[in-house]
């Protein structure tokens, strides 16, 4: 195993200690793909931790030729700039600097979600350990994301993604950042956010868990 997802599901919640953080939703990218998700869910009123992808995720994605967009290069920095215009101003907690190590599902009569016996996600950092109740995949190359759900235990067939929204992971502009139209990334993102804020998201994204809450 390389790191990405080394536990398919914790019985005990290790993550669980001084500095382990709780958020509704972690985004894993902060490129244009990730920043619009997150700015979709802060207009939910959801208040995501964006992280700079998966530290494997390092494929370089293949693009044959122009980039089949229905906008241009130049509109398409355009908006990223205002993506990132919009992060700043409503104060987006976004991590350029700290990629996702390992992601796993934490489930059992010690994690923060016993009474409700809902799955949480534990995304770990080389600082330390974040407990979402979603987690969104942001323009994760192909191999990557192969590696992932397979790590995870997910089999791939017509109904995986039904299945990962299920347990609260979502997948936007997978392995097609480079090569989808723009206009196809916003509305997988827009979709993505009204999904994650139909779900009801449970952990507030301010709090902290200390030792020995469980």
């Amino acid at each position: 195993m390389d790191g990405t997802a080394n536990r398919a599901e914790d019985d005990a919640p290790a993550a669980a200690g001084p500095g382990t953080e709780v958020a509704a939703a972690v985004v894993i990218g902060c490129g244009l793909t990730g920043l619009a998700v997150a700015s979709e869910l802060s207009r939910h009123g959801i208040h995501p931790i964006v992280l700079n992808g998966l530290r494997q995720d390092t494929a370089p994605v293949p693009v044959p030729g122009p980039a089949p967009d229905a906008l241009s290069l130049p509109q398409r920095a355009e908006l990223l700039r205002l993506l990132h215009g919009y992060a700043a101003g409503h104060s987006l907690d976004v991590r350029r600097g700290t990629p996702a190590e390992e992601l796993g599902l934490l489930r059992g009569p010690g994690s923060p979600a016993r009474e409700s016996g809902a799955l949480r996600w534990t995304v770990h950092t080389r600082h330390g350990v974040l407990l979402a109740d979603t987690v969104v995949l942001a323009g994760c190359g192909q191999p990557a994301l192969v590696k992932l759900i397979h790590a995870l235990g997910f089999a791939a067939g017509a109904e995986l993604m039904s299945a990962l929204r299920g347990v609260g992971l979502y997948i936007v502009g997978a392995g097609e950042v480079l090569t989808a139209p723009t206009r196809e990334l916003l509305r997988q993102a827009k979709r993505a956010g009204r999904q994650i804020a139909a779900r009801g998201a449970t952990f507030d994204g301010t709090s902290t868990l200390g030792v020995g809450t469980a």
